[in-house]
């Protein structure tokens, strides 16, 4: 068996992987040259590759990309979906940093961390305007879109916190110990009248795009708040805005948004009620989630030489 490793953030972790499988051709290759050079006889791939090297793995059978997101394999290979390749992703490689960037932002938003940001920037002690705006997170409910890995992580720690935890799925999952039932997406209408902090960890596809709407967040309370995780698309992005400009939600903590970089002149940096970080929830010390990453595709190359089945198969119908 021969595998391609093109993730050069791997280097450091590929020696230990060749030392257990000394009988398999562990190919690192960083160029498209070298790609290209080496593709034809590869079985295995981690990393992405494009259309034209995609066209030249005339053997492949696996690709093991490098994030949960499917989009940029999707996009750049669209064709793999009518092919025999099977694809494994590494959802759940940032999961946890994701759990503690949502809860973040939903305590930010309950204690009103931006109000005394400004403040201290103003030199400004206003306890007074303070007792009228914190609030305890604990009594709160927590919906949560997408009870995937990283849905449940931010779930256990918000349950942590004393919240009621609400979710809905695409796919049937069990909810234990987090929710005790995990309804459809039919109720998601009820999920968002019922939840104080709607927590989007959906993954994106062309079907879900702007799932939530005018319509939609016209449901929420205004006393709630939306947090975002995983795609800024799920959310339609003008009708955001508006809710939050006329107090039909009361915030919004957004890790992504529907275009990235969020241009300058966007109307979202500038609402009061709206924080806003750069894509950066599933990320840590660079060292920890490189090595995270590298470990998924080591289980599944363990699991794919011994024949027995891997884990984070994406299902390329539904492109998650």
């Amino acid at each position: 068996m021969k595998a391609l490793l093109l993730a050069d953030f791997g280097a450091p972790y590929y020696p230990d992987i060749r030392d257990e499988h000394p009988d398999i051709e562990l190919v690192e290759a960083y160029t498209n040259e070298d790609i290209l050079t080496e593709i034809g006889t590869a079985d295995a791939v981690f990393g992405y590759l494009t259309a034209e090297q995609f066209k030249a793995a005339t053997q492949l059978k696996w690709i093991q990309t490098l994030d949960a997101g499917m989009e940029g394999l999707f996009n750049a290979v669209p064709n793999i979906v009518d092919t025999e390749v099977e694809v494994t992703n590494t959802r759940g490689a940032g999961a946890p940093m994701i759990g503690e960037h949502g809860v973040a932002l939903m305590l930010a938003l309950a204690r009103q961390l931006p109000k005394f940001w400004a403040d201290r920037l103003a030199h400004r002690w206003d306890q007074d305007g303070a007792l009228e705006v914190v609030e305890y997170l604990g009594n709160k409910t927590c919906g949560i879109v997408g009870l995937g890995k990283s849905g449940r992580e931010i779930g256990w720690r918000a349950k942590a916190l004393g919240m009621n935890i609400i979710a809905v799925d695409e796919q049937p999952v069990d909810g234990d110990p987090i929710v005790e039932d995990v309804w459809g997406l039919t109720k998601l209408n009820d999920l968002l009248q019922q939840s104080d902090y709607v927590v989007v960890t959906a993954p994106y596809t062309a079907r879900n795009e702007n799932m939530i709407g005018e319509a939609e967040l016209a449901l929420m309370k205004p006393t709630a708040r939306i947090v975002v995780t995983s795609r800024g698309r799920l959310v339609e992005h003008n009708a955001l805005i508006a809710a939050l400009k006329s107090g039909g939600i009361a915030g919004a903590g957004l890790d992504t948004t529907i275009v990235e970089p969020l241009p300058a002149d966007n109307e979202l940096w500038d609402l009061p009620n709206v924080i806003i970080t750069p894509h950066i929830a599933g990320n840590s010390e660079q060292e920890l989630l490189d090595k995270r990453t590298v470990d998924i595709f080591a289980e599944n190359l363990r699991r794919y030489l011994s024949a027995q089945p891997m884990i984070n198969i994406v299902d390329k119908q539904l492109q998650y």
